[in-house]
């Protein structure tokens, strides 16, 4: 409500874009990432998310000093989330965060929120269907699990969490308790899992980001190790 509000005036956008200038400048980072959850067609701030990301493109850019990057939906259900991500904003943003994760089912069991079937099918809208460009496109990996077919009030985990009660790094579902809930599966990534889509996001996108590295493992089970073995990053 609060990114809406502030999108619908050019007035409001500029007072923000000042505000995140004076951030980005008073700490030293890098740029912003923009992650709005989510605007859609249904209420017009597909058009105004549009506008934003141009505007601060403009002001983020300027002298080539600071990068701009945006969370994405997944993009494996068409609709008007979907639909609010424009083509015309990709030459205004350095990265596209795709969130290839949380695709859950409260009522469905047996079900992972994000498997590698869903890395690839993302990808391929993104990249293929939609003609996001490569360099532009990075693949999101969870370091935390979600359950299937029951509520996820209290019984989401983290990476480290889970592997606290006894998962195992190298598999991609364990056994936990949580939330009320005893001995519920609960769906996560693994090593293994987490390497594969790191090898897939090398080869035809341009690598990968995690959402979040609080959750990951501190040690030798570490997800993002992982990655950044498999795509030759220091770690």
């Amino acid at each position: 409500t609060n990114f809406k509000n502030m999108a619908a005036s050019a007035t409001r956008r500029n007072n923000f874009i000042k505000d995140v200038m004076n951030k980005v400048r008073q700490y030293n980072l890098d740029g912003v990432d923009m992650d709005w959850e989510f605007p859609t067609t249904s209420d017009g701030t597909d058009v105004t998310f549009t506008l934003l990301m141009q505007e601060l493109s403009d002001s983020l850019h300027r002298d080539a000093r600071y990068y701009l990057s945006s969370a994405v939906t997944a993009g494996k259900y068409a609709g008007g989330i979907r639909d609010a991500i424009r083509n015309e904003i990709f030459p205004y943003v350095d990265f596209f965060n795709v969130m290839a994760y949380d695709d859950f089912n409260t009522t469905v069991p047996y079900r992972h929120h994000s498997d590698y079937t869903l890395a690839q099918t993302c990808l391929t809208y993104w990249l293929t269907t939609r003609g996001m460009p490569a360099a532009k496109c990075v693949l999101g990996l969870p370091a935390y699990g979600r359950p299937s077919g029951i509520t996820q009030t209290g019984t989401v985990l983290t990476y480290k969490t889970i592997l606290s009660q006894g998962g195992n790094p190298q598999y991609d579902s364990a056994i936990v308790s949580a939330g009320g809930f005893t001995n519920y599966t609960i769906y996560y990534n693994g090593q293994y899992t987490v390497k594969r889509k790191a090898k897939l996001a090398k080869d035809i996108a341009n690598g990968v980001m995690m959402w979040e590295k609080w959750q990951d493992a501190a040690d030798g089970n570490s997800l993002l190790k992982a990655a950044c073995d498999t795509v030759g990053r220091g770690y």
